[in-house]
């Protein structure tokens, strides 16, 4: 399984537990409907536990660029997109920047409305010029 295709099942977990207050394991169980390899279930579940562990600061970071919307008022699926994509951007060196907002923005294409893909490129966009500024908000 793509990474591409591992991420918008990290999507899918992540908008099941933001929109249906499901567990990771009933999450996983409704948005993973084929068996994994081992390589993409451990990156799976590491995304989404690793963006839950760090949920109130990436909150933070998309209230902050977010202009004019509260997290609150964001669509599920956009601030769940923006909430692996910062995640990412933060804590898997390995992914580059441009890989990260790239994903995100198809996601968007796919599971947003209209104006998704442009504002999560924006909110992104922003964040990646920020970055060392903002990265204290993650230590511990």
């Amino acid at each position: 399984m793509s990474r591409k295709l591992a991420r918008e099942l990290c999507f899918k977990i992540l908008f099941a537990i933001d929109a249906g207050g499901n567990t990771i394991d009933e999450a996983f169980k409704i948005a993973v409907d084929k068996p994994l390899n081992e390589d993409a279930k451990v990156f799976i579940l590491n995304e989404v536990n690793g963006v839950l562990e760090r949920k109130e600061q990436i909150d933070d970071i998309i209230d902050d660029y977010s202009i004019d919307w509260r997290l609150e008022r964001l669509n599920v699926a956009d601030r769940n997109i923006l909430r692996i994509a910062i995640y990412e951007m933060f804590f898997c060196d390995d992914i580059p920047l441009s890989v990260s907002i790239n994903e995100a923005v198809e996601i968007a294409k796919k599971y947003g409305d209209a104006k998704s893909p442009k504002f999560v490129n924006g909110v992104l966009g922003a964040v990646a010029r920020d970055m060392e500024r903002l990265r204290p908000k993650f230590s511990v």
